[in-house]
């Protein structure tokens, strides 16, 4: 009987490569199926985003910043409005005249 004999250190195979911390940033593109590593970056992202939803088209609003919203747009459109009063009175004011000058 003759034994085996390996080439090379057993060893070699259960080292672990010292990570380089210049390519942290780099992904694999190669998509290997569900791992831990993929499973933690999920909870990562929704413990980020917990109050988005993916069929939602707007960010969601504070209280406070919806009021604040809402006062600017009120301010607005009373703004608007008195415009467009003063000037329904100035055009009423020039039919009236122009009336007058026909008759």
């Amino acid at each position: 009987m003759s034994v085996r004999r390996h080439i090379g250190n057993p060893e070699y195979l259960t080292k672990r490569i010292p990570q380089n911390p210049k390519y942290q940033h780099v992904k694999s593109r190669l998509d290997t199926g569900n791992s831990m590593t993929k499973y933690t970056e999920k909870l990562e992202e929704i413990k980020r985003n917990y109050r988005y939803k993916k069929d939602e088209l707007f960010k969601r609003l504070k209280v406070t910043t919806f009021a604040q919203l809402v006062i600017q747009v009120a301010s607005l459109s009373d703004q608007t409005l008195e415009v467009t009063a003063e000037e329904i009175q100035r055009l009423e004011g020039t039919r009236d005249f122009d009336v007058s000058i026909c008759n």
